[in-house]
């Protein structure tokens, strides 16, 4: 758990550095617009899994025509339960930054950053101006990422609990609560 994102921040500051903003996601907000998709899909997935389940005669005894879906089955139980454990674990563990040379994410495994000058951003916000979003453009997929939908896919999961799963994770500081304050660090570094 961050106590302090301002020193988790310092702790990360290079000597010509001054930081300018540190904050964190909102724990209480594990809801988005995807999940209006996403937890329908969920409830039916796993329901017609757990069905099928039951379906296989209990005379069969334990075989492989088990595996698949107990496998399908705990993917669904990931999609209905596991993807908001997940969110809340990096709401509470992630520290987002702003300094006078970069953007930074910073979480128990390690540090992200991207140049503070990229104005290749979005900022979105929540109804009502509560929470607020910046995205980074992740630029163009190669390889596997290219075939796979690329940042199209990466998207789709994004700040859902499945990002990451699929592909890289967007660089983004998602649903910030002191959104005002993070905008003009970005704008004051910016021009």
């Amino acid at each position: 758990m961050v106590n302090d994102p301002r020193q988790t921040a310092r702790e990360h500051l290079r000597p010509d550095e001054q930081l300018y903003w540190a904050g964190t996601s909102d724990p209480g907000k594990l809801f988005g617009p995807r999940d209006g998709f996403l937890v329908p899909f969920s409830l039916i997935w796993t329901g017609f899994v757990v069905s099928s389940l039951i379906g296989i005669p209990r005379s069969a005894g334990v075989g492989p025509e088990l595996v698949i879906p107990v496998a399908l089955t705990l993917v669904g139980l990931h999609l209905v339960f596991g993807r908001f454990l997940v969110k809340a674990h990096r709401k509470r563990t992630t520290v987002y930054a702003v300094t006078s040379r970069r953007a930074m994410i910073i979480t128990p495994r390690g540090l992200r950053e991207v140049p503070i000058g990229r104005t290749d951003r979005t900022i979105t916000w929540s109804g009502g101006r509560r929470h607020c979003s910046v995205e980074w453009n992740a630029g163009d997929p190669r390889g596997a990422a290219a075939l796979l939908g690329g940042a199209a896919v990466t998207r789709i999961y994004a700040n859902t609990g499945l990002d990451g799963f699929f592909g890289p994770q967007l660089f983004a500081f998602w649903d910030v609560r002191d959104g005002d304050e993070l905008v003009r660090a970005l704008d004051r570094v910016a021009g």
